[in-house]
């Protein structure tokens, strides 16, 4: 169900989404593979295991799904950042009769922020606004969203580097807050 609601230059993104105020770091990586059962270590450079790069950023969290979910969207309106949709994966698959473990897809940025990286590379806009899924596997609670860096590789972002360090910082803050419930 549906319900309304590379480098520097992703930090300072991320800071202009407000995320300046949110707690501290102490992020650890993961990446996550198909199946939520299985996830490849990054390295600190976002890099998996393998040498491949997935892209993705994903955090433990402590405390259940419900407890995490709602920390979303205390923290993102505390930062000052939209809420833009949030989409029930595990609902939309019981509508069809098939079974999901707790997947919810939340969708928030800020167009002051985004706007000039579209700006950059119009490209860009196809991972924009940001997104931060919230799933469990086996009782445990993951954060993941997509690294600046690799996005600002992906669309050749050079010109933004500034810009995608700020993001980078903001959702580290951001997922910290809501992993850690700072």
């Amino acid at each position: 169900m549906t319900r309304d609601s590379d480098g520097t230059a992703r930090r300072r993104f991320v800071q202009l989404l407000g995320a300046s105020t949110a707690a501290g770091t102490g992020v650890s990586t993961t990446a996550a593979a198909a199946g939520a059962s299985a996830r490849t270590a990054q390295t600190d450079d976002g890099s998996a295991a393998d040498g491949t790069d997935s892209g993705l950023v994903t955090v433990e969290s402590n405390a259940n799904f419900e407890t995490t979910v709602s920390r979303v969207e205390a923290v993102l309106e505390a930062s000052g950042v939209a809420l833009l949709t949030t989409v029930d994966h595990a609902a939309n698959a019981a509508s069809v009769e098939q079974s999901l473990p707790p997947t919810t897809l939340f969708l928030f940025g800020n167009p002051a922020a985004g706007t000039p990286l579209m700006q950059a590379e119009r490209s860009v806009a196809i991972d924009l606004p940001q997104k931060l899924l919230v799933w469990e596997d086996g009782g445990d609670v993951f954060l993941t969203y997509n690294d600046p860096q690799y996005l600002a590789a992906r669309h050749g972002l050079d010109a933004a580097d500034e810009q995608l360090a700020m993001v980078g910082e903001a959702l580290q803050q951001l997922v910290a807050a809501i992993a850690g419930g700072e």
